[in-house]
Parts: structure tokens; sequence; C-alpha cells
């Protein structure tokens, strides 16, 4: 067998044994092939180590496909191409993390649910488009160094108890009417 990317795998005469014989393919180091039928079109192809564990198994019952690496990892590579994952009812993934690097990412579909204890973000611009917003939270802080502006065609703020605003000044302008509204205005 090879490790090169470039090359198939080769096996060389001596490392076979007679496959019609045994119903198993045996390489030198103890890796072997096994076909094994069962039902009317039911036949298991499973490729194992030397220690009997499965590397490789396809049930053509049952149409699952598994690739195992018992120890240490497992990669799949493409040096000249992509690598495509395509699935027809869904993709999952489970690890207790991911790191990925990428040059440029692009998700899409209709719809994305995320849930994390603690979401931490760093990019130098952040851009959102959409027809609405909503945010929920108990409480929300929002710290801006220099100059956070709101523009909107129309801008309300409701409190059910206070409505606070601390600033060294406070600017109100309008290019018609101001109204003060209270059952006392006190102005100090």
């Amino acid at each position: 067998m090879t490790r090169d990317d470039s090359e198939a795998p080769v096996a060389t005469a001596e490392a076979v044994v007679d496959l019609a014989a045994t119903g198993t393919l045996t390489t030198l180091t103890g890796v072997s092939a096994s076909i094994t039928r069962g039902a009317v079109d039911a036949e298991v192809l499973r490729v194992v180590d030397a220690d009997g564990r499965l590397l490789f198994e396809h049930n053509t019952s049952t149409r699952v496909t598994v690739i195992v690496a018992p120890e240490g990892d497992l990669e799949l590579r493409a040096p000249r191409g992509r690598v495509r994952i395509v699935a027809a009812e869904g993709f999952e993934l489970e690890t207790p993390s991911v790191h990925a690097k990428v040059g440029e990412a692009r998700v899409e579909g209709r719809t994305l649910s995320t849930t994390f204890e603690r979401m931490k973000t760093a990019a130098g611009v952040i851009e959102t488009s959409a027809g609405r917003i909503l945010e929920r939270a108990k409480n929300a802080y929002r710290e801006v160094e220099e100059l956070s502006q709101t523009r909107a065609g129309r801008l309300r703020l409701v409190a059910e108890k206070t409505v606070s605003m601390l600033g060294q000044r406070a600017v109100v302008k309008a290019k018609e009417d101001v109204k003060i509204k209270g059952d006392k205005v006190y102005l100090a």
C-alpha cells in the first residue's frame, strides 16, 4: 500500500490471499477486506485493521457506509480539487471543538438557529441587512467609544418605568414642535 496522495493504493501479489478460497483479502500487514452475503441483495463489505478494528464498512441492506479511524486522525484530501459533501436528508457534526481556517465563507439557507452559552465576535466591520430585526434580552449593554448614531424614519423609545438620559450636555432640536407632557414637569 502507498501513502502518497497522487497514487492509488497498490496490492502486490505476495500480499494477497486467494479471495475465492477464503472470502477474505488480507495484506502482509494484517489489514483485511471481506464481503459477507446475507439475504437477497444484502451484502456487507468490511475492511478491518490487523487488530480487527473496523476501518470501512458498507451495508447494502441498510444503505449505511461507515469510515473509521480507530486511532489517530482521519483526513479527506483533494490536493487538486474540492471535497464536497452532499446529503439529501441532512448533515450532522458532533465534536468537542471546531477550528476552521477559511479565506472566504458563505452560508445559504432558509433558517439558521444557534445556541451557545457564550458567543464572542471580533470583526473590522459588521453589516446587517434585514426586513425586520427583533432582539430580546433580560439586560442589554452597549459601549461605544466615539459616536453612536441611529438614523430612522421614526424613532420611539418605550419604557415601563423610567427613561434616563445622562450626559455632559443634552440638545433636543426639532424643525417643528417640541412637546413635554406629564402630570408634573420640573425644570431646574
